[in-house]
């Protein structure tokens, strides 16, 4: 419809729409056409990366003033929002000026979650190349761990190594020993690796905008009984919900298997989140793999399937994998050894 646009404003779907690599400024998509609304700031950038291929306004006031003129201009009446990526102040701002000037809107949230929850092909080969580089950066900083580095130590290894592939890090790498291990979001710190410690470390890179998650939980030296219990537990777990990854599976059956394996050894209480979430332009998207979940597997989704128990000032395990979907079932992409 001529008097219908879609407004962007969250990065990561005006990376994906348009393949800008910076963001600060907005994104309306009108009769199949690019308008940009840009401050003068980044004006630069803006004309050099779509050159002829959108009508570009400098904003004069405010973004919101702008995109009122805009429409106004192209006699757009009705507005649909991607809010994904938009404050409640933001939001309530644009429902009073689009009401006042006579233009209805709707808010969007999963047009983008539903189009990019399937790769293509050059998504996949980016996510691919994301896993091969962590997969390698981890093997290499494991290799350096000795007992009386820090938690912190380690961390900024693991930045050095994604620095020397060019690549930075897809949220914040956790380090967490010891008992520091049994909370799943830990902020590495100054604890020292002790001798016969246990390690896990959850880290991620982005390659040409695509992210990769990987945790693995290891021993500096012999693990105790107990440790091994819950590591070989984890573990079944981790591959029971792995080898049963496939098209047309529930996401919700996937994480109930994980559950299963960890329930059966009376530790269902000290599984304290989900099996896995989709990864992509962002290190959490759709599809969610919880026992809520209403998302069916298809081919060319990617995953993580990462189940762990947590025992309170004792210690942790996390297992996880980020796995593509395919036609015949799943791929494991980060190939760092367990």
């Amino acid at each position: 419809m001529k008097n219908t646009a879609l407004l962007l404003t969250n990065s990561k779907n005006i990376f994906y729409t348009a393949k800008a690599t910076f963001d600060g400024f907005w994104l309306l998509i009108h009769n199949n056409k690019f308008i940009v609304i840009t401050s003068q700031m980044i004006l630069g950038q803006v004309k050099q990366h779509f050159k002829n291929k959108a009508k570009i306004f400098v904003i004069k006031t405010s973004f919101s003033d702008e995109l009122i003129e805009i429409c106004k201009r192209y006699k757009i009446k009705n507005l649909s929002i991607d809010t994904t990526d938009i404050d409640y102040n933001l939001f309530q701002l644009l429902n009073n000026k689009l009401q006042k000037n006579n233009i209805s809107f709707s808010a969007d949230t999963d047009t983008f979650s539903k189009k990019r929850i399937i790769k293509n092909s050059r998504e996949i080969k980016n996510i691919q190349k994301a896993c091969a580089i962590v997969s390698e950066v981890f093997e290499t900083v494991k290799k350096k761990i000795v007992p009386g580095m820090t938690e912190l130590d380690i961390h900024f290894k693991i930045e050095e190594e994604f620095a020397k592939k060019h690549v930075v890090q897809s949220f914040k790498t956790i380090v967490a020993s010891g008992p520091n291990s049994a909370n799943p979001h830990h902020i590495s710190g100054n604890r020292k690796i002790q001798k016969n410690d246990i390690v896990l470390i959850d880290m991620g890179c982005i390659y040409n905008g695509y992210c990769s998650d990987l945790t693995r939980t290891f021993f500096t030296g012999k693990a105790n009984k107990h440790q091994k219990k819950i590591w070989d537990i984890v573990k079944l777990a981790h591959d029971k919900a792995l080898i049963n990854v496939k098209q047309e599976m529930k996401a919700s059956d996937i994480d109930l298997l994980a559950r299963q394996e960890i329930k059966k050894e009376g530790y269902e209480k000290n599984f304290i989140h989900t099996t896995g979430h989709g990864v992509g332009l962002n290190i959490h998207e759709a599809p969610s793999i919880s026992a809520k979940s209403k998302e069916i597997l298809k081919d060319s989704m990617v995953i993580t399937i990462e189940p762990g128990i947590y025992l309170d000032k004792k210690f942790g395990v996390r297992i996880e994998d980020t796995v593509l979907v395919t036609k015949k079932g799943y791929k494991v992409l980060t190939t760092a050894k367990y």
